[in-house]
């Protein structure tokens, strides 16, 4: 039988989950044998980080599960591990706390102020304690989302998403990088500077096609056709619209579905 090294299996299942291949990367990481026990603490929390980035983009509910299997492998360890474990679960918080029963996302004054709060202070206690300059930028990135999408502050959210673009570039990680400067540009179409925000999220996309990253690229694509629908372009918009929600159809993400429908029946 071929011996495959945790990190390289961890590598692959990490980009079957940018490209969407969810149950393949689950499958993928459940059917190694781990060597010893930080082996197995490894796989654990990347399994729950393909649970919770799955949770995200299909609203499934493999997260929970997956986060306490990943505790129990991790239990006693310090370190990296124990922070990308802390880090998975922030991410898992934020998601469950941002989408409503229904699945849309809720507005900031229709949530509790203080889960909003907690959220925030486990961010920057991560920030505080993250091992290198990626993480830092990640946990970063999510301050900002948990400034601006539940506390409504856009303010503090620009500047979190502004550091972790500067972080982002310090240590070469083109994804988080993209998350950054994709909300930077729905900040500037909010604010009515239409062609920075153009090119904020082209830039954005250009860095997620890089990466291979399908539901990210197709999030950026409809991020872009609404902007242009609000420019007026509809023609353009509706195109790229159905593009965008025949390949969500196709891995069951109902959030880009329904954006794209939004697009495609604008007057």
């Amino acid at each position: 039988m071929a011996q495959v090294p945790a990190t390289a299996l961890i590598a692959a299942a990490r980009a079957l989950m940018l490209a969407g291949r969810w149950n393949e990367a689950t499958l993928l990481l459940e059917g190694a044998a781990p060597a010893d026990a930080a082996e197995r603490a490894m796989l654990a929390v990347t399994a729950a980080e393909v649970a919770v980035d799955q949770d995200f983009w299909t609203r499934t509910s493999c997260g929970s599960s997956a986060l306490i299997r990943a505790s129990e492998a991790v239990a006693g360890n310090t370190g990296t591990i124990a922070f990308d474990l802390e880090f998975t679960r922030l991410r898992h918080d934020y998601g469950a706390e941002l989408f409503g029963p229904d699945g849309g996302i809720l507005p900031p004054d229709g949530r509790d102020p203080a889960v909003a709060d907690a959220l925030a202070s486990r961010a920057a206690a991560l920030r505080n304690g993250a091992p290198d300059a990626s993480r830092r930028a990640g946990v970063t990135f999510y301050a900002g989302l948990i400034a601006e999408a539940l506390r409504g502050d856009a303010d503090a959210g620009g500047a979190f998403y502004a550091e972790a673009l500067r972080t982002g570039e310090e240590a070469g990680d083109e994804l988080i990088m993209s998350y950054a400067l994709r909300h930077l540009g729905y900040l500037s179409a909010e604010a009515g500077d239409t062609d920075r925000a153009r090119g904020l999220l082209e830039r954005s996309m250009e860095l997620r096609q890089r990466v291979g990253c399908v539901p990210h690229v197709l999030a950026q694509q409809l991020a872009l056709a609404q902007l242009a629908r609000d420019s007026g372009n509809l023609t353009w918009a509706r195109t790229v619209a159905e593009l965008v929600r025949t390949w969500a159809r196709a891995f069951g993400d109902s959030w880009l579905v329904q954006g794209a429908e939004d697009v495609l029946s604008a007057d």
